[in-house]
């Protein structure tokens, strides 16, 4: 009787997460079919070298700071469907078996289908996921990369029978693959090693040599066959997201580009400087790099404080109240044609709650002990990596807190709803925990607050007019 009740409900969740899944595809693909606007971001280069492509061109798969991979998976669907639609339509089933995934590692680290089914609920209403869809450029591919390494991982630990001897080469293939759509994963393999220190000071022997063993042949991999042999060696590349990320030339700080006259004054004046100092007669690219290194460097030795307080901001912009530019050029331009105040909030609405519900199981439940728990180790270190990655490396962009909310901040999320479900039965939280949830709640409502204010009232030019350019 127990094995039928179990099956039923087990049967009810497998039926739960088809539909959701099923969902997930249908908002997908209806986003797609009722927008015009594919060319946001960097998708411009990707369809300049689809473009190149078709015309009989085969462009190195690195031209300067772009990548032309999705310019060939995109004429390969077009020369066999004679239209890029049936690609948009690759790009909604791939972010929807990325979805399927993100279950199966919730799954794994809670051994809870309801917390798994639950997060996955998350993901369907992550607005900001879904309109990646109908736009030709990498990030559903980085999403569904990153979640597939750590699945692999999640099946290592757990000595899974295939993937305890393949993952060994395959997810050092798959890492290497990766870095062909988006650089996220390119130090993953110290990662790996990280991991494998675990499991040795745990006298695993068995997985520490197995993941020490991942991360070498990754590194090796990287060694051998370096990317840069993919690139055209005639293009200098400025070194802008690295300058921009550690300056504060970058708008008001860490951002991608001068956005403010007083900035780009700045830089020539001091640019000049440093080319009469070194007797430069031309501003090429390498000079200039030169001198943003130098930049950099001083920013750094000269003021580290206000270098610090650059990286802290720009993970809390990083994940601040101001829409993605591009889902809001989705939403407001095309068949859509929304008003920009509404599009905000269905893009937002979705984004705080994940966040609210992040920082609250957190703030609550997380304990020493936790890190115990290899699965939950492995997570949490992911989501310390996605963040650094995207945040701290170089300069911020609100579109790169995507794959840390998929990848990242969603599998600690089901970690945390397994305790939340478990607390719900003995209902003890102590009140330190909850006078430092407030703290918590109101920096993070304070930081929103102020970030809106600026956005809607002191730069009000910037982003209203950003909005009516769309």
């Amino acid at each position: 009787m127990n094995n039928k009740c179990c099956s039923n409900v087990e049967s009810k969740y497998k039926l739960y997460l088809i539909l959701i899944l099923g969902f997930n595809l249908i908002i997908k693909l209806l986003l797609y079919y009722n927008t015009t606007s594919f060319d946001v971001s960097e998708a411009g280069s990707n369809y300049s070298f689809l473009n190149i492509i078709g015309n009989g061109e085969r462009p190195a798969l690195y031209s300067g700071v772009y990548r032309s991979i999705l310019g060939y998976i995109g004429y390969f669907f077009k020369s066999i469907f004679g239209t890029l639609d049936a690609f948009f339509w690759f790009q909604a089933l791939i972010a929807t078996l990325s979805v399927f995934i993100l279950y199966l590692i919730c799954l794994k680290v809670t051994e809870h289908r309801l917390s798994a089914l639950l997060t996955v609920l998350l993901a369907t209403i992550f607005m900001d996921y879904h309109l990646l869809t109908p736009v030709f450029y990498y990030q559903i591919f980085e999403i569904f990369f990153t979640l597939l390494i750590v699945y692999f991982i999640l099946l290592i630990v757990a000595k899974h029978k295939v993937m305890k001897s393949a993952g060994i080469l395959l997810i050092p293939i798959i890492i290497y693959l990766s870095i062909l759509f988006r650089g996220t994963l390119t130090y993953f393999w110290l990662l790996l090693l990280i991991i494998s220190i675990y499991y040795l000071i745990r006298k695993d022997i068995e997985l520490f040599s197995r993941l020490a063993a991942t991360g070498i042949i990754t590194l090796l991999l990287f060694l051998i066959f370096p990317q840069d042999h993919y690139r055209k060696n005639d293009i200098s590349i400025a070194n802008d997201f690295i300058f921009f990320g550690h300056t504060l030339y970058g708008g008001d700080g860490g951002e991608g580009s001068f956005v403010y006259v007083k900035n780009k004054n700045r830089y020539d004046e001091r640019l000049r400087e440093f080319m009469i100092k070194k007797h430069y007669n031309s501003a090429t690219v390498e000079v200039q790099n030169e001198f943003k290194n130098k930049e950099i460097r001083e920013f750094v030795l000269k003021t580290p404080h206000k270098w610090i307080i650059l990286q802290i901001r720009k993970i809390a912009y990083t994940f601040g109240i101001v829409p993605i530019r591009d889902s809001l050029k989705i939403l407001t331009t095309g068949k859509l044609s929304l008003k920009w105040y509404l599009s905000a909030i269905i893009i937002q609405v979705p984004f705080v709650i994940i966040i609210l519900i992040f920082i609250i199981l957190i703030t609550l439940f997380v304990k020493i002990a936790d890190f115990h728990d290899v699965k939950y180790f492995i997570i949490f270190i992911v989501l310390l990596y996605l963040v650094a990655a995207a945040c701290l490396f170089g300069h911020y962009q609100e579109r790169y807190r995507n794959v840390i909310i998929m990848a990242g901040i969603l599998p600690v999320i089901a970690f945390y709803i397994k305790k939340f479900i478990d607390w719900s039965l003995n209902k003890s939280i102590k009140r330190k925990r909850l006078i430092v949830l407030i703290l918590f709640l109101l920096i993070i409502l304070s930081h929103w607050g102020y970030q809106a204010y600026n956005a809607l009232v002191t730069n009000s030019a910037r982003y209203i007019n950003a909005v009516k350019h769309f």
